[in-house]
């Protein structure tokens, strides 16, 4: 392929849903500790949708203290190790630090844009060294991403949600393999969402097929579908 393989790479409850706020239960930490390793020890770019991300984000920046950035859209990425990869359509991310410091590994973090982002935002990210990429006009390109970051040398990205960037990439069928930690646990609610949620169904249903079920311990269930 001359795109980046991608594993959409889940953290689940017994009833389908996306881990949010279990009480503590050390199977659960553990099943959770096994989904940071099964993350970091498959490929060496991960990444996930805007409001996964909220949290890193300056919520008091006013992009009115930044110029514009004049001149053609041109990429910005710094090669590292690692890359976290923070699908920002709309340019609502404001990153205050290069790195996402996660499950013990500092990620250069990457904002992908469109090109109708506010050029201010562009201002923003290169006083941090915040790095970007262009993918699309006015919406995602996701082919064009992943065949942006091949070229970084990167050959496997893991998918790791939320529900509606899964749900983008799996309607373009660009999902290789779904990757699916179960912890010992059920939530319960109902507001809770699963792996893939979106308002448009018109691409689905989708179809896998089981590649390896693994029990493993703190009675995680590991298990992996491919196309």
């Amino acid at each position: 392929m001359n795109r980046a393989k991608v594993i959409c790479h889940m953290y689940m409850t017994i009833d389908g849903k996306t881990i949010t706020d279990l009480p503590k239960y050390p199977d659960c930490e553990i099943a959770g500790n096994i989904y940071d390793e099964k993350t970091f020890s498959m490929a060496k770019a991960w990444g996930c949708g805007r409001a996964t991300f909220m949290y890193l984000s300056d919520a008091n920046v006013n992009l009115d203290n930044y110029a514009p950035k004049e001149g053609k859209l041109v990429d910005k990425v710094i090669k590292d190790e690692i890359y976290c990869f923070a699908f920002d359509r709309k340019g609502r991310l404001f990153f205050t630090d290069v790195y996402n410091d996660y499950a013990g590994h500092n990620s250069r973090l990457v904002s992908v844009l469109t090109e109708s982002v506010d050029r201010r935002l562009l201002t923003y990210l290169d006083s941090k060294g915040i790095s970007y990429i262009f993918c699309g006009k006015q919406e995602l390109d996701l082919n064009l991403f992943l065949e942006k970051i091949k070229k970084l040398d990167i050959e496997t990205f893991m998918l790791c949600g939320g529900a509606q960037i899964n749900a983008l990439f799996m309607a373009q069928d660009l999902v290789d393999e779904l990757s699916i930690i179960i912890c010992p646990g059920v939530q319960g609610g109902r507001q809770e969402i699963g792996i893939v949620g979106t308002e448009d169904i018109s691409a689905f249903p989708k179809y896998f097929k089981v590649k390896d079920v693994n029990i493993l311990p703190g009675d995680t269930v590991w298990l992996r579908y491919t196309k």
